[in-house]
């Protein structure tokens, strides 16, 4: 059964054992197929990144990935406040409407392999993820196991 599950799978596997797991044991579980993730698009990020020197403390858009944990154990990946480079990877990922001056026809711009790059990520990784997960869920089930 392990094998069949997805991430989105799992995540229902989960929800089926609210009574048995700790919020705790779902932050480790879903830390597992986050990592996954997280070094899929940091590696992603940094295929493409160049050799721009950025003035004023700007960063590019690779060293603002971030994660954070909820409260309900889910974990987020997303891209720092701080880096204020979030419009920066929604423009990539959905482009933008070009927009002239005399408006006239206005045409929509997206880079071909930036195109819709974050669920893309998620569909590549997604058999990955579900494993880690699962395999962390294994250890933390298992007798004498973590949780």
């Amino acid at each position: 059964m392990a094998n069949e599950m997805t991430s989105h799978g799992f995540d229902d596997f989960l929800n089926d054992l609210e009574k048995k797991i700790t919020v705790n044991n779902r932050r480790k579980i879903n830390k597992a197929g986050a990592d996954v993730y997280e070094k899929s698009m940091q590696r992603f990020l940094d295929e493409h990144r160049r050799s721009v020197v950025y003035l004023n403390g700007q960063q590019h858009l690779a060293d603002t990935l971030t994660h954070e944990i909820q409260n309900n154990g889910a974990y987020e990946i997303g891209f720092s406040r701080k880096g204020k480079k979030a419009y920066i990877a929604r423009l990539l990922n959905d482009g933008w409407d070009v927009k002239n001056r005399y408006g006239g026809p206005w045409s929509h711009a997206q880079p071909e392999e930036w195109h819709d790059f974050i669920s893309k990520l998620g569909n590549e990784n997604d058999e990955r993820m579900g494993k880690a997960m699962a395999d962390k869920a294994r250890t933390i089930f298992r007798p004498g196991g973590e949780g």
